[in-house]
């Protein structure tokens, strides 16, 4: 029985990682298409200055993506404990839990 547990231990830790590295990858993908859907609608815009704007918008938000997504899987995160409402708002950038932050005066 503990050969089953100690052979297990590896296979449960890889689940435990992958589940969190599909979350990381998840809200980067996420980011990517909100970032070219932002690139194309851009495209149609007549103003230089405007287009200018949403594309330097869109790399911000790809940006942020891959920076939320590789906090994650730097993280601790337990995500096979998550339930799929609580990864899903993680994915959308919704809180999940805990006291939000006072709002700044």
């Amino acid at each position: 029985m503990v050969r089953f547990a100690l052979a297990a231990l590896p296979l449960m830790l890889l689940g435990a990682c992958n589940n969190k590295s599909t979350i990381a990858d998840k809200v980067e993908k996420n980011a990517d298409r909100r970032a070219e859907a932002m690139e194309q609608a851009s495209e149609s815009m007549t103003n230089a200055l405007e287009r200018n704007a949403v594309e330097q918008q869109a790399d911000i938000v790809r940006s942020a993506g891959k920076e939320r997504a590789e906090a994650i899987r730097d993280s601790d995160l337990k995500a096979s404990a998550l339930t799929k409402d609580q990864q899903n708002a993680i994915v959308a950038g919704n809180l999940v839990g805990g006291t939000p932050a006072p709002n700044a005066r």
